[in-house]
């Protein structure tokens, strides 16, 4: 009565003993799955961050990804949390951290800067860029936010000419100049205005897209540049072709169709900068570029292009100061203030 006892007790502890390493083998691999899941997100984060800022418009598909809404990095996030808070892994919840800093400062470009206090009896004045896409929402809907903001300068981008009369009967007391698609109104005098020849491009004359004026103000002469370097819009279009999803699926995105004209498109932007610095580097007045840059956050053109320029909202803007697009809620900020000189963002 004593053995069977004894073998039953034997084999319920064998078959505890070989169920255990099996158990243990599956809650190691399941953790080790984890910590991989979350190490890997904020490294892979920070490689497009470093992939965006120093590689950026010079590979076509980093270019097609600047132009993308960066809060949909963040999609893991809420899922590989959940995961470690199930997994009890509290410490790894450090990762998804630094993981969420990474999408919010320098992805999503979110700044904490404050507006400094003005020098006392200081020359202040006040500068307003507007992209007005070309008529699309009527004369009244662009002056009305025009005339309320008061500004010193007033530069317009994709302005056409039915704008001209509305516009001076509406600005009393302003100068004004117009070619093209450039718009600018000055409470200071235009003493010299610069309209640059055409650039070469792939063999084609292109516009440079940009409009330089001397201005006279009660602090001696300042150079004033509108800029509006080509969009990436219909590049883009080509890429997403008959719908990013379908471009996925039937593997068409990665076989580079559109590559070509991405390429091409920022090859011709990137020249367009390169006009436009090119001139501000051969005045010895104080520079002022304004407009419609297209050049997104982290961007490796403006960097290298613009880097050594103050950007206002840099300077003194709170928040994420998306100017793109105005229609519906905006995610990216192309349209930028720019300075060079004894210059300082208020």
């Amino acid at each position: 009565m004593v053995r069977p006892d004894g073998l039953e007790s034997t084999l319920t502890s064998n078959r505890r003993d070989r169920a255990t390493p099996v158990l243990k083998g599956k809650v190691g691999i399941g953790r080790w799955l984890l910590r991989i899941v979350a190490f890997g997100y904020p490294l892979a984060l920070l490689a497009v961050v470093i992939a965006f800022r120093f590689v950026g418009e010079r590979f076509w598909m980093l270019t097609a990804g600047l132009y993308l809404p960066r809060l949909g990095f963040a999609l893991p996030l809420p899922f590989i949390t959940l995961w470690i808070l199930l997994a009890r892994a509290h410490r790894l919840l450090l990762t998804q951290l630094v993981a969420a800093l990474l999408i919010v400062f320098p992805l999503m470009g979110l700044s904490l800067s404050t507006s400094s206090r003005p020098t006392p009896g200081a020359f202040q004045f006040r500068v307003l860029s507007f992209n007005i896409d070309a008529d699309a929402f009527g004369v009244e809907a662009i002056l009305r936010p025009i005339v309320k903001a008061n500004a010193d300068l007033i530069l317009l981008q994709e302005a056409r000419t039915a704008y001209s009369a509305p516009f001076r009967a509406a600005l009393p007391g302003y100068f004004f100049h117009e070619n093209d698609q450039f718009f600018v109104a000055s409470r200071f005098p235009i003493s010299n205005v610069l309209a640059p020849p055409p650039i070469q491009h792939d063999g084609h004359h292109r516009s440079p897209r940009f409009m330089g004026y001397d201005l006279t103000t009660p602090a001696g002469t300042i150079r004033l540049y509108d800029v509006h370097p080509i969009s990436p819009h219909d590049a883009l279009d080509e890429l997403r072709g008959a719908g990013l999803r379908e471009e996925v699926a039937s593997g068409r995105l990665l076989q580079g169709r559109a590559a070509a004209q991405i390429d091409s498109n920022a090859r011709l932007r990137m020249a367009q900068l390169t006009a436009i610095v090119a001139d501000a580097e051969r005045t010895d007045h104080p520079v002022l570029i304004a407009g419609d840059t297209n050049l997104p956050g982290l961007s490796w053109a403006l960097h290298h292009f613009l880097g050594d320029y103050q950007d206002g909202f840099a300077a003194t803007g709170a928040g994420f100061g998306y100017t793109f697009p105005a229609t519906k809620r905006p995610w990216m900020r192309i349209d930028r203030i720019l300075t060079k000189g004894p210059f300082r963002f208020l």
